[in-house]
């Protein structure tokens, strides 16, 4: 910054106006491939590089007007700072993928009532959402329903993972079923007791 060499300007808008050009093409195809986060970190990378090849050529125009060539070792400071900022989003999803943290977006109360909005289900427990990869989530829990058949509970697992499914986007789920005691009174099915619930 103090003692700034001397650029060629015309050469470096040469060369950065191709750079915006190819960067520019390979980030439109990478935005059409898909939202996995290894995409996405390489759509940032080509978005930032498009973005400080047009700085460049800005920067180039700046010099070859002012003839000050100090702007040239300040865009590069500016570039840094630009892919430094970009890359901390990216940076966080993929940590909170490699410890298993629960997938951004999904309230585990959200979870929780939904489950809980199926027929037949009476209380959900010890409820685990993990995130496995950037698009793919995990799901276990404990559900108590009433002492039924299994062709009866066969239909409520079928319709909470459907639930699952279009709430959250859920489709690896490991559910345990736990029946409550239940009694008959004047001819009616009814559970007397059961555990208290909680969910993590």
């Amino acid at each position: 910054m103090r003692n700034p060499q001397p650029v060629h300007a015309g050469l470096m808008m040469a060369v950065a106006a191709v750079g915006v050009v190819m960067n520019g093409a390979i980030a439109l195809l990478l935005h059409r491939s898909g939202r996995d986060v290894n995409i996405r970190s390489a759509l940032l990378h080509e978005i930032g590089d498009t973005v400080s090849t047009a700085a460049v050529i800005a920067g180039g125009w700046a010099i070859m007007a002012t003839g000050r060539y100090w702007i040239d070792p300040a865009l590069s400071f500016c570039i840094g700072a630009l892919i430094l900022w970009s890359g901390f989003g990216i940076v966080r999803e993929t940590l909170n993928i490699l410890l298993e943290g629960t997938p951004q977006g999904i309230k585990l109360e959200r979870v929780v009532a939904t489950i809980c909005a199926v027929d037949g289900v009476n209380d959900v427990h010890d409820l685990h959402v993990w995130s496995i990869g950037s698009e793919t989530a995990a799901l276990s829990c404990h559900i108590s329903i009433a002492d039924i058949p299994p062709s009866v509970s066969e239909r409520i697992l079928r319709e909470v993972k459907e639930r699952l499914h279009e709430e959250f986007h859920i489709d690896h789920t490991t559910i345990q079923f736990e029946n409550v005691v239940c009694e008959v009174a004047h001819g009616c099915v009814i559970p007397v007791g059961g555990e208290e619930g909680h969910s993590h």
